[in-house]
C-alpha cells in the first residue's frame, strides 16, 4: 500500500512539472547596411520547444508599424522547432534602426523579445524629401539654421538633423560661424547611411544686437568641400520679471507715425529720405535698443540720442533706394526696439508707388 501511494505521488509530481519551455536559436538579427531600394528585409527566428508539453505562440506584437511578425498557429510538440518571421519595411526610413517584437507563448515566463536592426541607405527621393538641404555627401533637414527667439543674455540649444548619403564615414566640421554661436557635431564620424546631428548653442550675451540677427555658417562635410548656410536668431528683451511697481514707472515709446508715404516715385529719381521721431511719455528713461530694416536698399540711422528722457524725443532717418525694390511697390519695414515693456517692438513702413 505504501509503495502504491509513493508511486501515485511521484506520477502526480511528474505531471505537475510537465510544461512547454522556450529556447530560441537566436533572438537578434542584424541586417547590416542595405539600400532602401532593395525593399523589405525578413529575419527568421527558430523557436525550439524544450519542454514536455506542446508549445503554442499566443501573439506577436511589434513596436512599430514598419515591422511585421508572422508565426504559425499550430503548436510545437516537445523537441520540435517552429519559425517566427519578422519583416522590416525600410520605405521612407533612412538611417539606423532597431525594432523589437514581443512574442507571447503558453510558457512561464510568457514573453520573449526578438530584435531586428540595421542601417538603411536612403533612396534619393526619400533623402531629398526628408533632408532637402544638399551639402554634397551631407544632407540636412533645413536649408537655414533658424535659432528662433532667444532672450538677451540667455542661452538656447537647437538640434539640426543631417544624413550621410555617401559610401564612407563623414567627419563634419564647422569652419565658420558667428561669435555668438557654437556648434557641436555628433557623432564625430558618421557612418554611411546614418544620421548626424548639428547641435547649435546660441549665446546672446556675445551678440550686441536686438531683433533679427542674420549671419552664416560654413560647413565642411569632407576636406576641401565647403557649403554656406544662413543662420538667423531673434534677440528679445525679457520683461517677465518686471514687477507691477516698476511697470508704473516704465518708459513708454511713442512714434510720430507708423507709415512714411513717399507717394509716386520713379526708380531713377534717386534716394528717398524720410524721418520720424520716438518720444518717451513714460517716467523712466527710454532706451533705443535698435532701429533697423532687413529690406534691400534701405538704410536706417538714429540721428538723436539712444537714451530718451521723459518728455523728450529722438529722430530716426530712413533712406531707401527705389531701384533696389523687388516690385513696383516699395513697402520697406523699419523695426524699432526699445525697453518699453508694453510695446518693445514697433514697426514703421516706408511706402511708395514706383514707376
Amino acid at each position: 500500500m505504501r509503495l502504491t501511494h509513493t508511486l501515485i505521488a511521484a506520477c502526480a509530481a511528474l505531471a505537475a512539472s510537465a510544461a512547454p519551455a522556450v529556447r530560441w536559436t537566436s533572438a537578434t538579427c542584424d541586417f547590416g547596411a542595405f539600400s532602401e531600394d532593395d525593399g523589405p528585409r525578413t529575419a527568421r527566428f527558430g523557436l525550439i520547444n524544450a519542454g514536455d508539453e506542446p508549445l503554442a505562440i499566443l501573439a506577436a506584437r511589434a513596436t512599430c508599424g514598419c515591422t511585421t511578425p508572422r508565426y504559425p498557429r499550430e503548436a510545437a510538440a516537445p523537441g520540435d522547432t517552429i519559425w517566427v518571421e519578422v519583416t522590416y519595411d525600410p520605405g521612407g526610413r533612412p538611417g539606423r534602426f532597431a525594432k523589437k517584437v514581443y512574442v507571447e507563448t503558453n510558457t512561464e515566463p510568457s514573453r520573449s523579445t526578438l530584435t531586428v536592426r540595421g542601417t538603411v541607405i536612403g533612396a534619393a527621393a526619400t533623402v531629398a524629401r526628408r533632408y532637402p538641404a544638399d551639402l554634397g555627401p551631407l544632407k540636412l533637414s533645413q536649408r537655414a539654421m533658424m535659432i528662433g527667439e532667444v532672450y538677451k543674455d540667455r542661452l538656447k540649444t537647437v538640434y539640426f538633423d543631417g544624413y550621410n548619403r555617401s559610401d564612407d564615414s563623414l567627419r563634419v566640421e564647422v569652419t565658420h560661424k558667428p561669435a555668438w554661436l557654437d556648434i557641436t557635431v555628433a557623432p564625430a564620424a558618421a557612418p554611411p547611411g546614418e544620421q548626424v546631428s548639428l547641435i547649435a548653442y546660441a549665446n546672446t550675451s556675445r551678440c550686441p544686437l536686438y531683433g533679427l540677427v542674420e549671419d552664416s555658417v560654413t560647413i565642411s562635410p569632407r576636406p576641401g568641400e565647403h557649403y554656406t548656410l544662413p543662420v538667423t536668431m531673434l534677440v528679445a528683451e525679457n520683461f517677465s520679471t518686471v514687477k507691477a511697481a516698476d511697470a508704473a514707472r516704465s518708459p513708454v515709446a511713442i512714434l510720430s507715425g507708423t507709415t512714411l508715404d513717399a507717394g509716386s516715385v520713379a526708380r531713377t529719381d534717386g534716394e528717398i529720405t524720410r524721418t520720424f521721431t520716438i518720444s518717451n511719455s513714460g517716467r523712466n528713461p527710454l532706451k533705443i535698443r535698435r532701429v533697423y530694416s532687413s529690406d534691400p536698399g534701405v538704410d536706417v540711422r538714429l540721428d538723436g540720442p539712444a537714451t530718451v528722457k521723459r518728455g523728450k524725443h529722438t529722430t530716426v532717418t530712413v533712406k531707401a533706394d527705389p531701384s533696389a525694390a523687388p516690385s513696383d511697390m516699395l513697402n520697406a519695414r523699419v523695426s524699432v526696439i526699445t525697453n518699453d515693456p508694453v510695446h518693445p517692438v514697433q514697426t514703421v513702413r516706408l511706402t511708395a508707388m514706383l514707376h
